[in-house]
């Protein structure tokens, strides 16, 4: 039994990551990319090197293996201000707004 544990967990340690990707997705939040832009109820809003590298739909937008994962469900996501939209290669400028608001400077939780 023992044996068969031990393999077990080497094999899951084989799998896991060995270094952050750096790349972050918020999954399942509405998104309001823009004043006056139709919002997208369930998004996918990816985030790699300071900047949006996809945005979209979560039934569309696939969430890159290794990211790190913050839940979006019930929460509102805007832009931080209305000069820069949320679309790919701006960017990361954000506001997760729900019970708990946070602010995503440059791919950076700021509070």
């Amino acid at each position: 039994m023992k044996g068969a544990l031990l393999a077990i967990t080497i094999s899951l340690a084989a799998c896991a990551s060995k270094e952050p990707s750096g790349v972050k997705a918020i999954v399942g939040a509405k998104l309001i990319a823009a004043p006056g832009s139709t919002p997208v109820e369930y998004s996918v809003i990816v985030i790699e090197g300071g900047k949006f590298r996809e945005v979209g739909p979560q039934n569309s937008t696939p969430v890159p293996k290794g990211a790190q994962l913050i839940e979006g469900r019930g929460m509102t996501v805007t832009p931080v201000d209305s000069a820069n939209p949320i679309e790919p290669g701006q960017p990361a400028n954000l506001v997760l707004n729900g019970p708990e608001s946070r602010t995503l400077r440059n791919g950076e939780w700021v509070h």
